[in-house]
């Protein structure tokens, strides 16, 4: 009878670990859920306007810290937003509610996202208060996002830190991360 009892006991450790464990892991390797596209070459159409066009292609595509070449990510650069494996990158006045930009998933099955957007609000980002390197920060972040990213309070050198706006690049955690994803 103890013998049955330790071994329920062990079960039930085992049984929790395991539950617990996905999510407790996710959050400690700070995963945006269970998100991600299906494989690391994805549609980027930049839709943006005046200097958040340059910003967003800095942060997803060309600065030597930028997703594009900074991870195993690839973003293939096209002339239109698009419903299938693609990023949409936006700016305008969405208003004060709150946020200064905002990654969507519009369209998944499962864990995998077909479709992201994400948008920066010059509503707040243009009211005088946030220098270039912050606007940059935020564009930065929200990508990462869309890539399977959450917030990382952990670290100031990062744009996935949403509590400081001075980081406007992924660091070597992130990096490691995202090439684990793909």
């Amino acid at each position: 009878m103890n013998l049955r009892k330790a071994l329920l006991v062990w079960a039930l450790v085992v049984a929790a670990a395991a539950t617990l464990g996905l999510p407790m892991g996710a959050w400690a390797a700070h995963r945006w859920g269970c998100w991600k596209y299906a494989n690391y070459t994805i549609n980027w159409y930049n839709g943006a306007t005046g200097d958040y066009w340059y910003i967003y292609n800095e942060e997803a595509r060309t600065d030597s810290n930028s997703w594009h070449n900074y991870t195993d990510i690839s973003l293939n650069p096209v002339s239109a937003a698009g419903s299938t494996d693609h990023i949409n990158a936006y700016n305008g006045f969405y208003g004060a509610n709150g946020w200064l930009g905002i990654a969507e998933i519009r369209g998944y099955s499962g864990c995998t996202i077909y479709n992201g957007r994400a948008r920066l609000n010059q509503s707040y980002l243009d009211n005088g208060s946030y220098s270039r390197t912050n606007k940059k920060h935020v564009a930065c972040q929200e990508v990462g996002h869309l890539f399977g990213l959450g917030h990382n309070t952990g670290s100031t050198t990062t744009c996935m830190n949403d509590q400081i706006l001075s980081a406007p690049q992924p660091n070597s955690h992130d990096q490691s991360l995202v090439n684990s994803l793909y």
